[in-house]
């Protein structure tokens, strides 16, 4: 069975923390509603904190770069 996007997503989070040495096995979509998928993130380990600001920043400005039509922004320093 092919993943949903939202599964997707799930799986391309927790590779993006891997990449900044953080494991988080506990980020799962939730499909209870189909017109309203969610990503729910389970414990997050302390210190993580950073890791998590900077991956949901690079996120919001991929999102905002993709509804905009444009060019989507450099991730990284």
């Amino acid at each position: 069975m092919n993943p949903t996007p939202a599964e997707r997503v799930a799986a391309i989070l927790r590779d993006e923390f891997a990449a900044h040495g953080v494991c988080l096995p506990d980020v799962r979509a939730d499909l209870s509603d189909a017109r309203q998928p969610r990503l729910e993130l389970g414990t997050v380990p302390l210190g993580t904190g950073f890791a998590l600001l900077r991956v949901l920043t690079d996120y919001q400005r991929l999102l905002k770069a993709e509804k905009a039509g444009g060019r989507p922004p450099a991730f990284g320093p």
